[in-house]
């Protein structure tokens, strides 16, 4: 399994445990305020596992673009 994968896989386990700290929430009729404090942090690691799929895909895209450009400069 990859470096990359692996941390990715880390990362959706913990946001289901973290969507089940929140079912739980909801379950146990907790305050609506602590409730609503677990999607926030639901949504950080959304928007982390999000920046971290994004950032390397533009790397692979960067990497093409270059040895492409590479390629074409050595032929000329």
């Amino acid at each position: 399994m990859k470096k990359n994968q692996t941390n990715y896989l880390h990362r959706l386990h913990r946001l289901v445990g973290q969507l089940t700290g929140v079912e739980k929430l909801v379950t146990n009729n907790a305050a609506v305020a602590d409730i609503i404090q677990q999607i926030e942090a639901v949504r950080g690691s959304l928007r982390g596992l999000e920046k971290e799929l994004l950032s390397e895909k533009i790397k692979k895209i960067k990497d093409a673009d270059l040895k492409q450009a590479h390629e074409y400069l050595l032929k000329l």
